[in-house]
């Protein structure tokens, strides 16, 4: 272990270096790539970026709406309320919530649990940018980072500025946003938000009220800058229940549910970026989200998470070589009473480093990486410990065939541990699960002509021992070997200062490769994906969008016998016009605007007439919001 150890810091360790770049100047800079600021991304991947301004001409009301016409993602909604959604990556069904890694600033959104991060506890208003990694990143992000990784940035403090919105809409949604922020000459910077919203949404028993406050705090100086955020969540969810096909014939909208979720979060973030010298560069983070939660899940439910985090880093030049060596602990205190009760520990270690420096040629790179990574499980209600460790490798190179096209081809490894909530349902006689170990093999072009961008991906992701639930057996086991293999093509081009079209199309074969569901589909993961978006510029106050994502079929989840009928292939079309005058501005944004009739969620279900459990999504809802800029 040692050794291995040794080989990650070894490839930061062996020549002088030489002064970095002041990457705080940059005018568009991708961070999700190498964990700090640069301004192109010459990573062995694709990094694909969402930005405020796309954000606000879409008209979105939530990141999940901004992130299911993205490029290889897939979003599934099972409450169809936008609140409580699981991004997929690299086609997983079930269980993506614990295979792709959100995160805020570079801050892990993710749970041990089996909860999806909360999207709700980043306000759109606050985002600068959402970047996001096709593929897995285990090497540079560790644990569950093995479809990709989704990292929403926020904006910085600038000039003295601040905005105030209203949102109406259907099924009595209602939204009221407040953001200022602004920078002292003294280097001192402060940034405020508030959000209050309701909706009572599609379906019978299903209303959200969500309450949010932010605050941020900074330092800058010449050398660097200190910040310390905190923040107040009040995330309060009506969960309605699945319905069979006759419930779904007579009212798609009712439940007969009387489940709901209330959390309170409070989240603290200290930060610190410092120029070490002219050679280094440092930066680290320590947060503290605490997560109080309380409510009905077939019966009274209670629970308390606290997840602690340190991340520090560095980043220099040796000879030509960029160096990445950084340490990742997180710990989580997870309490939970009602259905299965449990006291948990879990505390994760990691050292990693990264490096990318020219190999031979002109236009070629070399990127090596390696992860140690420790994780001690503490059953503290059984008084039972577990400790497990992985070592995970990463090696690529990038060829810049031109000014505008480079290709890639990457290696890397992945790796899960059973969250908390998995570990409490098992198969009888065992203590734990095995770590979920994947293989992921990349290769990639990337083409950037003027006003316009081209990008395509083909990938196989080999997983051993994947962590998912058995419907059969109720609890969660570790599956025989899977193999999911794709393409991910994407372009966007501006046809006119104007006008600007993007598309994209995902294919992906995921199939089981042993046991006795061997050569079948894994279920819940459409083969295709096909998203078509326009933005026109109509005149200088108004602007035009609509985007249109044809979902292809896919097995109903737990079927992995490939037994029951595959839910079939639909398109749903949301349009947004926005409006700007002066100070003022307004949006009319329709989601579904054809008003198709299709699942959110489908689960096999033996129990059910005709055994399929459903989640309707929602239909047609028109959503109008005004607001005023200062």
């Amino acid at each position: 272990m040692k050794a291995k150890l040794s080989l990650a810091v070894a490839i930061a360790m062996a020549l002088p270096v030489y002064a970095q770049e002041n990457v705080t100047e940059l005018d568009s800079v991708i961070v999700t790539a190498t964990r700090f600021d640069q301004a192109v991304n010459t990573t062995p991947t694709i990094v694909n970026q969402v930005t405020a301004e796309q954000i606000e001409k879409s008209g979105a009301i939530s990141i999940a709406d901004v992130l299911r016409v993205q490029p290889g993602l897939h979003v599934r909604d099972s409450t169809g309320t936008n609140s409580r959604v699981s991004v997929s990556m690299r086609g997983f069904g079930q269980n993506s919530s614990n295979n792709a890694l959100i995160m805020v600033n570079g801050r892990r959104l993710n749970n041990q649990t089996l909860e999806a991060p909360n999207l709700n506890l980043i306000a759109l208003q606050d985002i600068e940018r959402i970047e996001i990694i096709q593929g897995s990143a285990g090497t540079l992000y560790g644990d569950q980072a093995v479809g990709g990784v989704i990292n929403i940035i926020t904006k910085p403090i600038t000039d003295a500025k601040g905005r105030v919105s209203v949102t109406r809409g259907t099924d009595d949604y209602e939204d009221y946003s407040f953001a200022f922020s602004k920078g002292f000459d003294n280097g001192f910077g402060v940034r405020l938000s508030a959000k209050a919203k309701h909706a009572d949404n599609y379906r019978d028993h299903s209303a959200t009220d969500f309450n949010n406050f932010f605050a941020e705090l900074e330092k800058n100086y010449d050398t660097g800058r200190v910040f310390l955020e905190v923040q107040k969540v009040e995330d309060n969810v009506q969960l309605p229940n699945a319905i069979n096909i006759n419930q779904k014939l007579e009212d798609r909208r009712q439940s007969t549910s009387s489940d709901y979720l209330n959390y309170d979060s409070d989240i603290v973030s200290l930060g610190l970026e410092q120029e070490l010298s002219e050679n280094w560069e440092f930066r680290g983070e320590y947060s503290v989200r605490d997560s109080d939660g309380e409510g009905i899940l077939w019966a009274a439910y209670e629970q308390d998470t606290r997840v602690t985090s340190f991340t520090p880093r560095v980043m220099g030049r040796i000879n030509q070589a960029v160096v990445t060596v950084g340490y990742d602990f997180h710990e989580t205190d997870y309490q939970r009473g009602g259905f299965a009760p449990q006291t948990r520990n879990q505390e994760v270690k990691a050292l990693y480093a990264r490096a990318q420096m020219p190999l031979f040629l002109d236009n070629l790179e070399l990127t090596l990486g390696g992860r140690e990574s420790r994780v001690k499980d503490r059953d503290l209600a059984n008084n039972i410990d577990n400790n497990q460790s992985r070592f995970v490798k990463e090696i690529g190179v990038t060829y810049q065939l031109d000014d505008q096209q480079r290709v890639f081809l990457r290696r890397d490894e992945s790796f899960r541990h059973a969250n908390m909530d998995e570990l409490a349902a098992l198969p009888f006689g065992e203590t734990f699960l095995e770590p979920q170990e994947g293989v992921s093999y990349e290769l990639g072009w990337e083409w950037n002509p003027a006003n316009a961008q081209v990008q395509a991906t083909i990938f196989q992701l080999d997983l051993d021992n994947e962590i998912k639930y058995n419907a059969l057996t109720y609890a969660n086991v570790n599956l025989d070997e899977s193999r999911r293999r794709g393409l991910v093509l994407s372009a966007s081009k501006d046809i006119s200062k104007d006008l600007r079209v993007s598309g994209s199309y995902n294919y992906t074969d995921s199939e089981i490769q042993a046991g006795t569901f061997a050569g079948n589909e894994v279920p819940f993961v459409p083969e295709h994906s096909i998203v078509l978006s326009t933005d026109y510029q109509l005149n200088a106050q108004t602007n035009l969008y609509i985007d249109a994502k044809y979902t292809g079929s896919q097995y109903q989840d737990d079927d992995e016998a490939n037994a029951l009928s595959k839910v079939g292939g639909y398109t749903v079309v949301n349009a947004n016009v926005s409006w700007k005058k002066d100070n003022w501005d307004a949006s009319l944004r329709v989601n579904n605007l054809l008003d198709k009739e299709y699942d959110a969620y489908t689960i096999a279900a033996w129990w059910l007439p005709g055994g399929t459990a459903y989640y309707p999504a929602a239909e047609r809802q028109i959503l109008l919001t005004l607001g005023y800029n200062f």
